[in-house]
C-alpha cells in the first residue's frame, strides 16, 4: 500500500475510533479491512495506544495549574474494542469462504520439453531413423523456432503418413500441446483424446496424454470429464501424479464426491 493511502487509512481508523465516521465511511473502511486484513493491526494498536492513555489519566492526578484533561466518553473504547474482535472475525469468515480458483492447479502452458522426438535406437538390429521420426524431430525444431503452423503441419503429416504406433499418439500428443498452447482447447482435447487412445507399451506418453487431456476439459468447463482423465493420469503413478492429485482433489471439492477406489483425499492434507 502507498504511503499516501496508508495515512488516509490511519486518519480514517483514528476518525472511526473517534466516532467520526459516517454508515458509508464505516462501511468503506470495513471493506478495507476485508481486502487488507494486515489493517487490522492498526485498528488494534489505535485502540490500545489510546485506551491506555485514558486510563492513564484516570488513575493521574493533575498538578495545579495544569491544563484539564479532556476525555472521551469511556463506553467509545468499548465500542472500538469490540469492533476490532468483530471486524478480526468477519476477516475470518471472508478468509475461510473465498474458495481456490480452480485454475491454480491447471496448467497455464506446456513447455517444449513435453514434446514426443524419435526413440533414437529402438533395438540393436534397427539402428536407422525413420521418416516418421524424421518428422517428429523437424516438428519440435520448428516448436522451438516459434513456427507452430509448420510443426502442425509436419505432425499431422505423421497421422496421415505413418498410421502406426509409436508415430501416431506422439504426433497427436504433440499436436494437442501446440493447440493447448494456443488456447484452443477444443482442438486439444480432441488431439489428446487420440494419443491416449492410440498409444502402445508407453506408459509416459498415455500419462501426458491424459493429465493435459484434463487440464484441456477443466478450461472448457467440462469438470467431470476432466476428473476421468485426471484420475487416469493419477493412476499411472508418473511425474504428473503429485499435481493429478491436488487437481483432483480440488474437482472432487467442487463436484463433491469422490467414486475413485485408490484415491485418498487425505494423503496430502
Amino acid at each position: 500500500m502507498e504511503n499516501s493511502r496508508e495515512t488516509e487509512i490511519r486518519q480514517q481508523i483514528d476518525a472511526y475510533i473517534k466516532g467520526q465516521l459516517s454508515e458509508e465511511e464505516i462501511q468503506a473502511l470495513w471493506n478495507e479491512f476485508a481486502k487488507n486484513p494486515e489493517l487490522l493491526d492498526v485498528l488494534e494498536v489505535e485502540v490500545n495506544v489510546k485506551e491506555l492513555i485514558e486510563r492513564e489519566a484516570l488513575t493521574s492526578k493533575p498538578e495545579t495549574g495544569s491544563a484539564t484533561i479532556r476525555k472521551l466518553p469511556s463506553y467509545t473504547w468499548h465500542v472500538a474494542a469490540a469492533a476490532v474482535f468483530v471486524i478480526i472475525a468477519l476477516v475470518q469468515i471472508f478468509r475461510i469462504e473465498t474458495p481456490t480458483e480452480i485454475d491454480q492447479f491447471v496448467v497455464n502452458r506446456i513447455g517444449p520439453d513435453q514434446v514426443e522426438t524419435s526413440d533414437g535406437v529402438r533395438a540393436a538390429k534397427d539402428m536407422r531413423i525413420t521418416t516418421a521420426d524424421s518428422l517428429l524431430n523437424l516438428g519440435f525444431e520448428a516448436i522451438v523456432s516459434g513456427n507452430k503452423d509448420r510443426a502442425l503441419e509436419l505432425f499431422d503429416e505423421v497421422i496421415n503418413r505413418f498410421d502406426e504406433e509409436p508415430y501416431g499418439s506422439k504426433a497427436f500428443l504433440n499436436k494437442g500441446i501446440i493447440l493447448y498452447n494456443e488456447s484452443n482447447y477444443e482442438e486439444a482435447i480432441s488431439a489428446f483424446r487420440e494419443a491416449a487412445e492410440r498409444v502402445e507399451d508407453s506408459r509416459m506418453i498415455s500419462e501426458k496424454a491424459y493429465w493435459y487431456l484434463g487440464n484441456a476439459l477443466v478450461n472448457v468447463g467440462e469438470l467431470e470429464e476432466a476428473q476421468k482423465a485426471v484420475f487416469e493420469a493419477y493412476q499411472l503413478d508418473g511425474i504428473f501424479r503429485q499435481p493429478a492429485f491436488r487437481l483432483l482433489k480440488k474437482l472432487n471439492d467442487d463436484l463433491g464426491s469422490t467414486d475413485y477406489e485408490g484415491f485418498d483425499a487425505q494423503q496430502l492434507e
